[in-house]
């Protein structure tokens, strides 16, 4: 399994991929996690590459797609490598409704600012995003899931932070 999760530097995605990588290492699997960013932390280009599986795995670079999560309206520049059968999420609180995505994907678009907002989690769009992918691939667990995020929160000292987070993944996940 291949996932890519870009957008700009702050909104996430090199945790959201730390994140995903390790439910992946949670369940047992070979992983490889990738971050890119641009010279701007926050406010540049980011991204991060996750990879999986039962096999070994040759690289972290993107190849071949399966999911492609869409921060932001540059990040669909990621799309041409979401293979056919795909998925793309994407953020549609900052993607027009008329910005055209190949039609050989699946696309979700749902305004994941909006439910992190619900969800008292106003920086939580990553990982609304990261359950709304969950939610609709059922790739992982709800369980192990939870598990690893609140280890994740608690690990950076964070633990203030774990209801909103899983409130947040809930939305997703349930969008």
């Amino acid at each position: 399994m291949e996932l890519v999760f870009a957008g700009f530097g702050g909104q996430g995605v090199l945790t959201l991929g730390l994140i995903f990588s390790q439910i992946a290492m949670e369940k047992g699997k070979n992983v490889t996690w990738m971050p890119a960013y641009g010279p701007t932390m926050r406010g540049g280009k980011a991204y991060s590459v996750v990879k999986f599986s039962d096999e070994q795995i040759g690289g972290p670079d993107m190849e071949e797609v399966d999911v492609l999560v869409a921060m932001n309206e540059p990040s669909l520049e990621y799309a041409k490598l979401v293979k056919p059968g795909g998925l793309i999420a994407i953020n549609s609180d900052a993607v027009n409704d008329n910005v055209e995505v190949r039609d050989d994907v699946e696309v979700m678009r749902i305004p994941f600012m909006t439910l992190s907002s619900e969800a008292n989690n106003k920086k939580g769009a990553n990982i609304v995003a990261g359950g709304a992918i969950i939610g609709k691939t059922k790739m992982f667990d709800l369980e192990t899931t939870k598990k690893v995020l609140r280890a994740f929160f608690e690990d950076k000292g964070k633990s203030k932070f774990v209801e909103s987070n899983e409130a947040a993944l809930m939305k997703g996940y349930k969008s």
